[in-house]
């Protein structure tokens, strides 16, 4: 039983820690979709006169000096750091969970873990026509095409299939408590 104790003890220190890392990853990511708000706030204002092609998510962009090009770049970026920002954000609470409970299966955990999956299934699948929107708003003469990442796709199959065994070693966690 002492062993028990001292890897309890552990994944409490551990998730303490990722709590820590996973939550200054998504301020910093904030402070960045931040930083970009006050760029397109000012990008009239700014020197774009750069002939600089940006290549954001496979579409090349030209700056070519026009401001709708550097605004699209701009909110392009800022809609990955969004979501990144958000899953980043689910799995420090998970992590804050684990290190104040000591308990990894819990329902709680599992809906958690579910909601990151549903993120990066949004990130694939929503934002990509919503950027050939604004894609086709602020720079009607470009060509681009709407394209999603597979890995990413499996990715969020993989954290659902994560989330189903949390869920399940809940239930066994409930159970053996009940015994006892």
């Amino acid at each position: 039983m002492n062993t028990l104790n001292t890897k309890i003890v552990k994944i409490k220190k551990m998730s303490k820690v990722l709590n820590a890392f996973l939550k200054i990853g998504a301020i910093v990511l904030i402070m960045v979709i931040i930083l970009q708000i006050v760029l397109i706030a000012i990008s009239s204002s700014l020197d774009l006169s750069s002939n600089a092609i940006i290549d954001v998510f496979g579409i090349n962009i030209p700056l070519n000096g026009n401001i709708n090009n550097f605004r699209a770049i701009m909110l392009f970026t800022m809609s990955s750091a969004a979501v990144m920002a958000a899953v980043l954000f689910v799995a420090s609470f998970i992590f804050k969970n684990i290190s104040r409970d000591g308990l990894p299966f819990t329902k709680r955990n599992s809906n958690k873990i579910k909601i990151i999956s549903l993120l990066l299934i949004a990130h694939e699948v929503l934002l990509p026509p919503l950027r050939l929107l604004i894609l086709m708003v602020l720079i009607p003469e470009a060509e681009a095409a709407v394209s999603m990442n597979l890995g990413i796709i499996v990715a969020a199959a993989v954290f659902f299939c994560i989330a189903l065994i949390f869920e399940y070693g809940a239930e066994l966690q409930q159970q053996s408590d009940e015994t006892l």
